[in-house]
């Protein structure tokens, strides 16, 4: 199964059966290819939407900034996928996880897979002419237009379903339910927020 595109479809809608079939065969397969992918394009589709927004400020320097924008955005897909999984493990672990780096590093990536789709479809679509680009102004926030909502319902409602796939892909890896994973995250999230509150209380009463 991991040899062929199927994963890539099965994900979609069997990611409890697709991912244990990734991880039981070889858990590290797609792993960095998917991260990296998911980092660049996410770089690739703002730099290239702020440019249609603004032609005129595009210089003859953007194509490499472009190139190392999404080079710089495959490397920290990387990254969140290695720092994610060795994060996140360790609060399923609390909850009575048994996933192993690996595992978990697999779960992550592979459910990048509607994240992908998501800033593929938006790139297509407006490449085609179908949508408008999003169009900023003197922020980087888009001005809602039509086009701008109807994008941004599309890569809601993919990145909602890449989010239920990652639970329950977290949850198949760990052998539990992908409510307990939802729990794993949410517990992570309440520590990270409450570790920087500490050091910013800490900090503020450090003497000046």
């Amino acid at each position: 199964m991991t040899g062929t595109i199927r994963p890539f479809f099965s994900i979609w809608t069997e990611p409890r059966e697709t991912i244990r079939a990734i991880v039981d065969t070889d858990p590290t397969h797609g792993v960095i290819g998917l991260a990296m992918v998911s980092g660049a394009l996410q770089r690739l589709e703002l730099a290239w939407f702020r440019a249609l927004s603004h032609p005129g400020s595009v210089g003859g320097f953007f194509p490499i900034t472009v190139a190392i924008g999404v080079g710089f955005g495959a490397f920290f897909g990387v990254v969140g996928v290695y720092a994610g999984a060795w994060l996140i493990r360790v609060f399923c672990r609390i909850l009575g996880g048994i996933a192993s780096l690996a595992d978990m590093r697999a779960a992550l990536a592979w459910s990048t897979v509607p994240g992908i789709a998501a800033a593929s479809a938006s790139i297509l679509l407006v490449l085609l002419g179908v949508l408008s680009p999003p169009e900023f102004k003197h922020s980087k926030i888009p001005v809602m237009t039509g086009s701008t909502i109807e994008l941004g319902l599309l890569n809601f409602t993919l990145t909602l379903w890449g989010f239920i796939v990652q639970m329950k892909c977290i949850g198949e890896v760990n052998r539990f339910s992908a409510w307990r994973a939802f729990g794993a995250v949410v517990l992570m999230v309440a520590a990270l927020a409450a570790l920087v509150v500490l050091i910013v209380f800490l900090a503020r009463g450090l003497p000046h």
